[in-house]
């Protein structure tokens, strides 16, 4: 399932490219018939698993970011839909190549279904996972958006690139969408801490990082509203705040079993 999704990631990817190279309608058309497939195959591929493991698939970090991969692509069609605009398409799409392969890189013993673990079984599992996945694949999305306003070329000569104010419109509208969804995921994971370890919040390295992700993403919007903070320094922001969101999700579960930080999350 994975594999296939990462091809056609990549002929997406590709066809996005040369659309915005030269502007081929056949290359957009394909590149968003890339990414649809890929948003498929990986929805079924989903379910399958979900349905063979008897619980919803956000157990640990493989599955985790499936779900996060299947959100990106999910934000990316909208807002493409949306827009009316393809010409973005690769600079999102190489964000989720980014996700998918981190997701290929586990080994197939992280990979495969395990029974759910007593701690997991609540019905907060697919309310905290799924409103974090959102976020995330939201975040990626505008992620992608900021890069490409960091190279745009502006009215320099070179390809036929979108509109910086559709880019940085497009960009506003992602990031609006994923930033409800980090804050109802950190709420959220409260809750189930509460229930499951009688407290809120301890300071454990993921809920730390959840914070930090999440000020990141508060500057953005206190920044875009002070004069000088425009283009390309705000989508730097941007991209540092999806950087601190990324190595939430890869680094810290890597420090915490490295240097063996005390984390009462499995990922």
């Amino acid at each position: 399932m994975l594999t296939a999704t990462y091809i056609f990631l990549w002929a997406a990817l590709v066809l996005y490219g040369l659309h915005l190279l030269g502007g081929s309608d056949w290359a957009g058309w394909g590149g968003t018939g890339g990414a649809v497939a890929a948003w498929v195959v990986l929805t079924g591929g989903l379910a399958i698993r979900g349905l063979r493991a008897g619980h919803w698939p956000l157990t640990n970090r493989y599955e985790f970011g499936l779900c996060f991969l299947w959100a990106l692509l999910a934000v990316h069609l909208l807002l493409e839909i949306s827009a009316g605009e393809r010409r973005w398409g690769g600079f999102g799409i190489g964000v989720a190549i980014l996700v998918a392969t981190t997701a290929l890189a586990h080994p197939p013993g992280e990979r495969a279904i395990y029974p759910l673990a007593p701690a997991l079984r609540s019905v907060w599992l697919p309310i905290h996972g799924l409103t974090a996945a959102v976020g995330y694949g939201a975040c990626g999305v505008g992620a992608g958006l900021a890069l490409m306003r960091t190279v745009h070329p502006g009215g320099e000569r070179g390809p036929k690139w979108p509109p910086v104010v559709s880019v940085e419109r497009a960009m506003g509208r992602a990031l609006g969408l994923g930033f409800p969804w980090l804050t109802l995921s950190i709420l959220s994971g409260g809750i189930w801490a509460e229930v499951a370890w009688g407290r809120y919040w301890g300071w454990d390295p993921k809920e730390s990082w959840s914070l930090v992700v999440w000020l990141g993403y508060l500057l953005f919007f206190h920044l875009r509203a002070v004069r000088g903070w425009r283009g390309r320094r705000l989508a730097g922001v941007v991209v540092a705040a999806f950087v601190l969101l990324y190595f939430g999700f890869v680094g810290i579960p890597a420090l915490v079993r490295g240097i063996r930080l005390e984390s009462l999350h499995g990922f």
